[in-house]
This record gives structure tokens, sequence and C-alpha cells, in this order.
């Protein structure tokens, strides 16, 4: 006759025997319950073993309890000490087969596509390790480290685009509009009696197409686990890596593939003004070449530029002139912290734009960003082998389109 012991460790056996049936991926469904129906009667015999003997040693206990004696650990039971030594609790193996996860999951019979146990949490101390007693994978630290909190984490260019550009929320993947694209003003003076002349109007339908920026990071389910601050922190850095890419998108995106058409390569742009070349004079400074691109756009598409988006070592130079007497055109360097302008429009440094140049536009009328939704971040283990890797796949993403209605609107500045 097997001691309560022995029928545990058959019950252990029969547990990890299935849960290697349940964890093989190169078997089908059909083939899972197969190979598990025939463990099924052998493991709910040894379930109703042990159950029957605990009953046993449990009767046994209360009589030598109401006897006044000490249990007996020979007959075949865990004694007090065992049980200390792994916290009271079960075995993983009975934990994983007496969970509802696991019940669940062979009433079902693992019928259909995906499927998971759900997380069924095992309490041991096997690895965890205590003080003066290190278990597996823990090593005995005897002075604490002082934790400072936060991350020092990698800097990255701060965002500028979606700050100009007015936005719009959309539910369609396609964004439709009419743009004119060719005006005929025939009005005039006209005597008593004559014919009226005829103006004309003609439209062009453009369609706008949403675009997906995503990305995900794969981390390990101890890191989730073991510092607080991580999952915040993931989420916020997953979205600052999204919305970096769809600043990179929105200005300069070639259209080639799942890329869209970035503001910088749309037909129709105001044409590049370059220091030193005309409409640019021979003497112009910086300051005065981006000013004939305002004029430009005043002159040509009838807008009034609202922002200039500039490179950090255009503006340098534009910030550091002198007049003949050396002093600063600008406010020099003791002077207080003040809104960075020019010609009176709204100044954006960013590194997102080729060195020496700068882009002179009517943000504000000339074009919008489409959105639906806004960034989603969502983790899930259903990848690969991330189940088995204890991982987790942290993934953020985002449906965006550009409207450029007046794409004269804006223009580029060359040579600063």
């Amino acid at each position: 006759m097997p001691t309560l012991a022995e029928s545990r460790e058959k019950v252990r056996e029969l547990a990890a025997k299935m849960l290697v049936v349940v964890e093989d991926s190169k078997l089908s469904d059909a083939e899972k319950i197969k190979q598990l129906d025939v463990f099924e009667p052998d493991l709910k015999a040894a379930q109703d073993e042990v159950a029957s003997k605990e009953a046993v040693d449990r009767r046994k206990s209360e009589i030598f309890k109401a006897a006044g004696r000490k249990g007996d650990n020979d007959a075949g039971g865990e004694g007090d000490d065992e049980k200390k030594n792994r916290g009271g609790y079960h075995t993983l193996g009975e934990q994983f087969v007496k969970s509802l996860g696991y019940k669940n999951l062979v009433e079902q019979g693992l019928k259909g596509g995906r499927w998971t146990s759900g997380d069924v949490e095992l309490k041991t101390t096997l690895t965890e390790g205590t003080a003066g007693t290190p278990g597996g994978g823990y090593d005995l630290v005897t002075t604490p480290p002082n934790v400072l909190p936060g991350i020092v984490d990698i800097r990255f260019r701060p965002l500028f685009l979606e700050d100009l550009l007015p936005k719009g929320a959309t539910s369609s993947p396609l964004i439709r509009y009419l743009v004119e694209e060719a005006v005929t003003n025939a009005a005039a003076a006209v005597a008593e009696g004559d014919l009226k002349p005829e103006s004309a109007l003609s439209f062009t339908t453009v369609d706008e197409t949403l675009h997906k920026v995503a990305t995900f990071l794969p981390v390990t389910d101890e890191m989730l686990e073991d510092w607080t601050q991580i999952r915040s922190y993931l989420d916020a850095r997953l979205q600052l890596f999204v919305r970096q890419a769809a600043e990179a998108q929105l200005l300069s995106g070639d259209g080639t593939g799942a890329n869209m058409v970035g503001l910088l390569n749309r037909p129709g742009l105001a044409a590049t003004v370059t220091k030193g070349t005309a409409p640019s004079a021979a003497g112009d400074n910086n300051m005065d070449t981006v000013y004939r691109q305002i004029t430009a756009i005043r002159q040509n598409a009838f807008m009034e530029p609202d922002g200039i988006v500039i490179s950090p070592t255009a503006w340098q130079e534009i910030v550091l002139s002198k007049n003949e007497q050396g002093a600063y055109y600008a406010n020099g360097p003791f002077m207080g912290v003040q809104p960075e302008t020019l010609w009176g429009k709204r100044v954006v440094q960013t590194a997102a734009i080729a060195s020496g140049k700068a882009l002179v536009g009517a943000f504000a009328q000339g074009a919008q960003m489409f959105a639906k939704g806004g960034i989603t971040v969502e983790a899930s283990n259903s990848h690969a082998d991330y189940f088995q890797r204890n991982k987790t796949a942290i993934r953020a993403e985002r449906r965006l389109g550009l409207a450029v209605y007046r794409p004269g609107a804006f223009g580029l500045v060359a040579g600063l």
C-alpha cells in the first residue's frame, strides 16, 4: 500500500506529464485531447487516493489530539517540518491541477483556437529565498543598496509639429476634401444690356488615407513585476517612440510603402528661397532671407504665415548675429527668457529639419492633422514563444493622416 507522500508524488508526476502535453505547440487540439484522455483516469484515481489518505490522516490526528498525543508522522503523512519547509502550500503540480483555470481548461476540452489557462498563482518559496537561507537565483546582500527613484533615460529631440497643426478626429480611414484647381474671375464693368462675363471654378477631389505608426517592446515578466514604476515608464516611452515616428512622417514622409506623404514632399509648395539667390538679394542675411519667403507666401498663396520651423544651427546663426557695432540683433545673453519669434512669427527649433534650413508656413490654415483615436498601448504574451519564456510584448500604435489644403502656404528657406 503506497504512503500518502508516494500518492502525492504520483499526482505530481501525472500532472507534469499532462502539462507537457498542454504546452506542446506541435500538437493539434484534437491530439492534445486524445493524449490527455489517456492520463485522466490515472490522475483521477491518484487524486481520489490522496483525498482518501488525507481524510484518514485528519481522522487520526483528531483521535491523537483527543487522546493528548502528538500526530503520527510515520503513518505516511506529511510532517509539520515538511509543510513548514515549503510554506504550508500544496506542491506546484497540486496547485496547478486544482486551480480553477486548469479545471475549466479540461472541462472545455481544449476546443477552439488560441487559449490560455489564465494566471494561476503558484505559492512557493523554493526560489524566492529568505534572509540567511538564499534560494536559487538569490544572492545574499548584507548592506541594502540605496535605490534612487526614477530612471535616467536617453534624451530625444522635443516634439513640435503637432503643436503647430490644427487637430481633427475621424472615424473613417479615408479623409476626402475638395481643392480649387483653377479659378477664372471674369468679373468686369458691364454696360446696360450687354452680356455678363462668365467666371469659372474647377475642383479636384483629394483623398488622404490614414497611416499606422506602431512599435512593440519585449520585456520579461520579472521586469514588469519587480519594479512598480516600470509599467508607467514603458507606457510613456512607447508613446514617445510612436509620436517621434509620427512627427517624422508628418514632416518628411516620402509616400513609399506604408509611409505617408509628409509636408516637405507635397507637390505645389512655394518655391524654395535660397540665401543670396533671387528673390533673395546678394547682401541678405539670414533674417532677410526668411522674410523673403514670408513675402512670397503672402504674395502668391494669399495667406499669412504663422510659424517658422528651423534647424538649431540655423537659429544659432540668427541669434548670434551682430550689427556693425558688435551688438546682438536679438536680446543677447543676459536678457530674460522670452518666446522665440522672428518677424512676429513663432519659431520652433528642431533637428528633424536639415541643418541650415527653415520651413515657413501658415500652419493653422494651410494643413490639418487627423487622428483616429489616440495612442493605444496593449500588453500580451501571445507572441511567438513569449508564454514559454515569461515575456510580455507591450505594443503602442497610432493611426493618423495629414491633409494639406494649401501646399503653397508652405515654403523652404535654404542656405542659412
